[in-house]
């Protein structure tokens, strides 16, 4: 999958807009093709990308997949809720509580910034400062 992905980001790059392919299906250099005399045909590499990842499961044109992707590379990042991103959570008293309770203990080993700590747990560094003294 991971390759996948990365020949994806390389096609989507190319300065000319197009891949070319032979009548075989196989990708090919406009020059190199020109050179040797072969047929080519212009494709969007957008198109032929969407297709790959389709028929590798990723469906990146449905939102509702994209959605579901982003909240769970959210989650297992640990950057945010499974709420979507760009949404704000709120915090009850007792998260708030618990979360100033944790820093405490973080504070005290020395290992962690309040910065380091607030981006951690997917808060801003202010609301962080804000909740340690109330």
């Amino acid at each position: 999958m991971r390759e996948l992905i990365k020949e994806a980001i390389v096609d989507l790059k190319k300065t000319d807009g197009f891949i070319y392919v032979t009548a075989e299906g196989k990708k090919i250099e406009l020059h190199e093709a020109a050179a040797r005399g072969i047929a080519v045909t212009p494709v969007n590499p957008k198109d032929e990308v969407i297709k790959k990842l389709e028929a590798a499961g990723l469906f990146l044109t449905d939102s509702k997949f994209v959605n579901e992707l982003n909240d769970l590379i959210s989650v297992l990042s640990g950057s945010g809720s499974s709420k979507g991103a760009g949404k704000r959570r709120s915090f009850s008293d007792s998260e708030k509580n618990k979360i100033v309770e944790e820093w405490k203990k973080v504070e005290a080993a020395g290992k962690k910034t309040k910065a380091a700590f607030a981006r951690e747990i997917g808060v801003g560094y202010q609301t962080f400062i804000n909740w340690l003294k109330s």
